[in-house]
């Protein structure tokens, strides 16, 4: 027989390892409630549908909320800083140094000798060279880039990216499939293949954000329409190539981009060959991005049956970056940046040439086009429109190119959709005048 304290033992014990293992559960059910309950608090105070997200006036404060949550995955989202830029208050800074680690799709601008354009080779002198950073942050190159509604830039410990707000409550999910199809592993390993990888989705309850490589700029900060100077023909021609390479893939697997503008065309690092002593030895690797509009067809689907309707260009969602943030007025720095931003985008859009996505033969909302001549219409049109203006003595400041080329994208911009090329043909087109046999 046990002792009387042997007994008062063994019957204790096993009570108290189960009033401890009580606890510990209690314990952790409330963290995960209270970690439940957080997730939806802070989704009660985004936006409630994709469109919202593009259009609501407070998308900085949105973001904002997401700082922490964002965090808990490694990435730290930029913030204003009026201290690293003054003259530039509404451009974001980083946190910490101005780079990040290196990824392959962002680099810093390099030293150049820039040549006046009003000076030939054979006549330049010392007075005439100036060596300095071409465009810098202007191309978002280092720590500054302007804020996005459903877009903004991220630094992560692999190197900077982009988080864009893909898909809420159901709404996304068709160009969300096309970058599951295109932008992930393995079609994102074909070389011919230049949509911008989509690194990983994170998903905040009925929100679907997406992580993507932060590229130096978009095709739209490097050809500026009477301002070519700084940018050879070779260069303009080789990267025109990969645009027609990019949307030959997409048509190759029955996708159509609908969106093919120099602001969804970038570009690693942008090609100055012209203004430096020593062009560079690479070549410069360009991405399409920005699927919303995108549409993709099944193999199975018959080619008669391979059309959209006009409303995707009559109903379409405002471009990210056309309407300011309305802030409280009582924050007088938001107020100076916004004005400061609004005169230097009126400024930067005066000198472009104003472009249109609906091509001519879509005329009302229940028009049925073939969405792949649309790709090609679009960009070209945009090629057509880097020509110099015919009524300005423009000199050296515009794109010009021989007529074969020249000829090649006049076609691709035809208002009868079946004069125009595929893009697969123009790109052979183009490829044999660049290396003729």
């Amino acid at each position: 027989m046990l002792p009387p304290a042997t007994t008062a033992a063994a019957v204790i014990a096993p009570g108290l390892l189960v009033a401890v293992w009580l606890v510990f559960r209690g314990s952790t059910s409330t963290g995960t409630d209270s970690e439940l309950i957080s997730i939806h608090s802070l989704r009660k105070r985004l936006p409630q549908d994709l469109t919202e997200w593009r259009t609501h006036t407070r998308y900085i404060t949105s973001w904002n909320h997401l700082r922490r949550f964002l965090a808990g995955y490694g990435y730290k989202l930029w913030a204003f800083d009026p201290l690293v830029n003054p003259s530039k208050p509404g451009v974001l800074a980083p946190p910490g140094r101005e780079y990040g680690n290196p990824s392959g799709f962002l680099y810093a601008p390099s030293q150049v000798t820039i040549i006046r354009p009003t000076v030939t080779q054979d006549e330049k002198s010392p007075s005439d060279l100036v060596t300095g950073l071409v465009h810098g942050p202007d191309l978002g190159l280092g720590g500054l880039a302007i804020p996005r509604r459903i877009s903004w830039p991220a630094r992560h410990d692999h190197g900077d990216v982009v988080i864009r707000v893909l898909s809420v409550d159901g709404d996304g999910l068709r160009a969300l499939k096309i970058l599951r199809q295109v932008a992930t592993a393995p079609e994102a390993l074909n070389r011919s293949n230049h949509t911008l990888p989509l690194f990983r989705e994170i998903v905040l309850e009925d929100i679907i954000l997406g992580v993507f490589p932060r590229v130096t700029a978009s095709l739209a900060e490097v050809f500026v329409p009477n301002n070519m100077s700084f940018v050879a023909e070779t260069d303009i021609l080789q990267i025109f190539t990969q645009c027609l390479e990019a949307l030959d893939f997409l048509h190759q697997n029955l996708i159509a981009h609908l969106n093919v503008t120099f602001e969804n065309l970038l570009i690693d690092f942008p090609p100055f060959s012209r203004p430096q002593t020593y062009p560079l030895a690479g070549r410069p690797r360009v991405y399409i991005t920005n699927f919303d509009r995108a549409v993709s067809f099944s193999p199975s689907t018959p080619i008669t049956e391979r059309f959209c309707l006009g409303e995707y260009f009559f109903l379409h969602h405002p471009q990210e970056g056309q309407e300011q943030e309305q802030e409280p007025a009582k924050d007088t720095f938001l107020a100076r940046k916004r004005a400061l931003e609004n005169a230097q985008e009126d400024k930067e859009q005066s000198k472009k040439k104003v472009l249109k996505l609906k091509p001519p033969e879509i005329v009302d909302l229940r028009h049925r086009f073939s969405p792949f001549p649309v790709d090609c219409w679009q960009f070209a049109s945009g090629v057509l429109a880097l020509e110099p203006d015919s009524t300005e003595d423009s000199g050296d400041i515009g794109f010009k190119t021989i007529e074969p080329i020249h000829e090649i994208f006049r076609t691709m911009a035809s208002d009868d959709p079946t004069c125009r090329p595929l893009a697969s043909d123009a790109l052979i087109s183009l490829h044999n005048i660049l290396y003729p046999s």
